[in-house]
């Protein structure tokens, strides 16, 4: 299964978007798209990455609605032999959508343009960022191919995202989902008052200019093959060498495809106004309903959401991180509800997961003594090999709660001998490959793990 996943994964456009629009993720141009990634997500990652995120009984309750599984009214007294024969007698393949891949020519077309917007910068009039960069607009969060802000009066820059309309927005079609940016987006960015609106047809070698004019987007024309950009002040857009660079990357810099006037305003350097993530909101998890869509909230989906680099390792899909899978996992949950999650893999792959997970919190102890006798052999190793002195051990080992898919067993080292962290960090990863063991040096701990450190921390 790993080739033919491979296979498929490798379809996905790098900077592939990852959306909120409503409360809900997108990913690419559609929810088909995002069904498809949450699928090769799970294939990849395992059905108990998803079930360690909402409760059992809800999950048992989400096969019945959509399989008609057993009633599981007691999590204690499950039949395990019957539920197994159960899923291994159902037919079902899940339904998802394939990938359609953007070409060569309008990669090409996208990158030749945000480098010559990036090169604006030196005359300080504005600048750009490219796709994977959020813009905020009001509670969604979009990922425009190419936005050029100012940061003064309409938006400001954060770390992390933009807050407000950029002052030029542009899109790329995508072959099969035009409608995404002709349709849905223009009226989400009419709504939000960015003021310039370019949509580009690189297969039809056609722009779309709009602009903002008393709250509606009107259509504008090229005049003498220039096109004077409204809401940058003295910036002329010069289409025309554009497209030469089509089929070949020919290197155009700013002063091709744009005049910058004499006079036009000048911003100066840009500097982000702070991080823009309240880091707390990793405490609060997810939460899922069985059927109904439950709502994310922005500052919610900006801390989960991984920045859209998609690879693959160890035989499956990694996207920004591994905190950024089980982000992207826990808000597919929140946008489908559990009963549509649960027809993405077939349901002897949720049963073994439930399985598992509840073998695991009704031997909590014996399962947790394995990881201290780990924990153990780690602090040896840090001390003999690495010089470590004083260790510590924060998270959900220390608590009474069982341990599940995601959680970290966290490593706190104090004075750790210089340069050889980056060495021990390695190791100590490496270590297991049935827990996820994670090494830190508490002069790098992040204020929630100051406060475990202060409150939870068992020294070993």
């Amino acid at each position: 299964m790993t080739s033919e996943l491979l296979d498929e994964y490798l379809q996905w456009q790098a900077k592939t978007k990852i959306e909120l629009v409503d409360g809900q993720l997108t990913i690419g141009k559609n929810k088909s798209l995002s069904r498809l990634l949450f699928n090769q997500i799970l294939r990849g990652w395992g059905a108990l990455s998803a079930v360690a995120l909402a409760p059992e009984q809800l999950w048992w309750q989400a096969l019945s609605l959509a399989f008609e599984a057993p009633v599981v009214p007691d999590l204690n007294a499950i039949d395990a032999s019957a539920i197994r024969n159960w899923a291994s007698g159902i037919n079902f393949t899940p339904e998802v959508t394939k990938l359609t891949r953007r070409g060569r020519k309008c990669s090409n077309i996208r990158q030749t343009l945000y480098m010559a917007l990036f090169g604006l910068r030196r005359g300080e009039i504005g600048e750009s960022l490219g796709g994977g960069f959020v813009n905020r607009l009001g509670a969604n969060a979009f990922m425009p191919d190419i936005l050029f802000y100012k940061s003064q009066s309409i938006n400001r820059i954060y770390d992390y995202y933009l807050d407000g309309p950029a002052e030029l927005i542009i899109e790329f079609i995508t072959p099969g989902h035009e409608s995404y940016d002709t349709e849905v987006k223009r009226s989400y960015y009419q709504a939000a008052g960015v003021p310039e609106y370019w949509i580009f047809d690189v297969e039809q070698e056609n722009i779309e200019f709009l602009r903002l004019e008393d709250g509606v987007y009107q259509p504008q024309q090229i005049l003498n093959g220039r096109y004077e950009v409204s809401s940058i002040p003295g910036l002329t857009f010069l289409p025309a060498k554009l497209w030469e660079t089509a089929n070949d990357f020919t290197y155009l810099s700013e002063n091709d495809l744009f005049e910058v006037a004499s006079d036009a305003s000048k911003v100066g350097s840009i500097k982000p106004v702070g991080e823009g993530i309240d880091w707390s909101r990793g405490e609060l998890g997810f939460t899922p309903a069985l059927e109904e869509p439950v709502p994310i909230m922005f500052e919610d989906y900006i801390y989960w959401c991984p920045e859209p680099k998609f690879e693959f390792m160890d035989g499956k899909p990694y996207i920004g991180s591994r905190d950024g899978i089980k982000g992207l996992i826990g808000m597919f949950l929140m946008t489908f509800g559990l009963v549509e999650s649960v027809k993405l893999l077939h349901p002897r792959e949720w049963v073994e997961a439930l399985l598992t997970q509840r073998f695991s919190v009704q031997n909590i102890q014996e399962y947790k003594a394995q990881v201290w006798q780990l924990v153990h052999e780690v602090a040896v190793l840090l001390r003999e090999k690495y010089g470590a002195t004083r260790l510590g051990v924060i998270g959900r080992l220390v608590k009474p709660e069982p341990l599940n898919f995601w959680d970290e067993i966290t490593i706190v080292a104090w004075n750790f001998p210089l340069g050889k962290m980056g060495k021990a960090y390695v190791a100590v990863s490496e270590f297991s490959e049935s827990f996820y063991l994670h090494l830190i040096d508490v002069e790098d701990a992040t204020d929630i793990q100051l406060r475990a450190i202060a409150s939870e921390l068992i020294e070993i």
